[in-house]
């Protein structure tokens, strides 16, 4: 692995599906992009590792990316972490 190499959330990047299922029905799980980017009109062009300090989640000291998730099914919304990987 090249020494220079950043964690990266391998969803954002295309490097794997989003894959999870509702914790109230079980049914899949639609990813509405990075839970940051929903704080403003200029939110997607924040840094990064800027934005995770103010969303008020642990993904700063965790390396993970935090998408916005709903159900169609049964309307559930909510935050998954997933974890950032090395490319």
């Amino acid at each position: 692995m090249h020494p220079k190499s950043t964690l990266s959330c391998p969803v954002c990047n295309g490097f794997s599906p989003f894959a999870a299922s509702c914790p109230t029905c079980g049914q899949p799980l639609v990813d509405n992009g990075r839970y940051m980017d929903l704080f403003g009109d200029y939110s997607p062009y924040r840094p990064i590792d800027d934005a995770k300090l103010t969303d008020g989640l642990i993904d700063a000291r965790t390396h993970q990316c935090p998408h916005y998730t709903t159900c169609r099914h049964c309307g559930y919304e909510g935050v998954q972490l997933i974890q950032e990987q090395k490319y």
